[in-house]
């Protein structure tokens, strides 16, 4: 494919031939027009590109010179559409993406890990923030895709998926509470309790619950390491409030429980997969917003 005009063409195909009868049989044009072409070109430049010989043409120095910004007009094209089918078939590319931390440890190295067996030519940057700091990157496009509790609607994002995360207490299999179908939150404060810290957004949901109880939660542990919570309750130190999806593989390898709180003020936070309003994204993180619309959806247990 060329990326040059007619008088670019036909400039080059003479410079090449060194004569305009010659080039024009390549070009399969008449003799006349490529002169034409030529001499407009010519004229607009305001300088010879050509000097006529009895039997033909040869490059001026301005010619030469603009022979060598054709042919790197012409490389630089055909390089880009290299790199474009590069892209279009994911061979490579890089994605931005900003994520909790309830995400950092499990669902991104997931991801990361089973994309980079099919494309291992994509690179990840992954940002590990609060939701507020996620959704203001993601708005001023310094991050592809955000994966963070929902924000309050802006008109510069896009909820491509929101999805509702159970809350609940985390126990290990064999414990007291483990066949509950559901519980509440001051039952839970009866057990050495471990909370995420008061900076995390599941926490401010808690502390509306345990302001409503009578008497002072003392909890055993805050933090706001999910890997230190989730420890906790596998060596059987406490009970912590958690997400499922913080403890998804555990449940799934008959380690831990998860039972729902059933407080009347406890809500299922909603999570949300977010890009910018009105940008269209990169090819890669194009090309893998489906994939990862779709395990966001397993984690989040739907």
């Amino acid at each position: 494919m060329h990326a040059l005009s007619p008088f670019l063409r036909y400039f080059e195909e003479v410079a090449v031939q060194g004569s305009v009868r010659r080039a024009a049989e390549r070009l399969h044009i008449a003799p006349s027009a490529v002169t034409r072409q030529l001499k407009g070109f010519e004229d607009m430049l305001g300088v010879a590109l050509f000097e006529r010989l009895p039997r033909g043409v040869r490059l001026t120095e301005a010619g030469e010179l603009m022979l060598a910004s054709v042919r790197r007009l012409q490389h630089e094209f055909d390089s880009s559409l290299v790199q474009l089918d590069a892209l279009k078939g994911l061979r490579w590319g890089r994605v931005r993406m900003g994520v909790l931390q309830y995400l950092s440890d499990r669902f991104i190295p997931s991801f990361v890990a089973e994309t980079n067996r099919a494309h291992p030519g994509i690179s990840f940057t992954v940002h590990i923030a609060n939701s507020d700091q996620i959704a203001g990157l993601v708005e001023a496009g310094e991050l592809d895709i955000g994966l963070c509790w929902t924000p309050p609607p802006t008109a510069l994002i896009h909820r491509v998926r929101t999805v509702p995360v159970a809350i609940g207490a985390v126990v290990p299999a064999g414990h007291a509470l483990a066949r509950r179908r559901s519980i509440r939150f001051h039952e839970c404060a009866r057990h050495p309790l471990i909370l995420p810290t008061a900076e995390m957004e599941l926490r401010r949901m808690l502390d509306g619950l345990h302001n409503g109880m009578s008497g002072r939660v003392t909890p055993l542990l805050e933090t706001n390491s999910i890997f230190a919570m989730r420890q906790l309750v596998l060596d059987r130190t406490g009970v912590a409030i958690m997400t499922r999806m913080s403890v998804l593989d555990e449940i799934r390898r008959g380690e831990l429980i998860h039972v729902p709180l059933s407080d009347p003020h406890a809500r299922s936070m909603q999570l949300s997969l977010l890009v910018r309003a009105g940008r269209a994204l990169p090819m890669a993180p194009a090309a893998l917003l489906d994939r990862l619309e779709a395990r966001f959806d397993e984690y989040a247990g739907i």
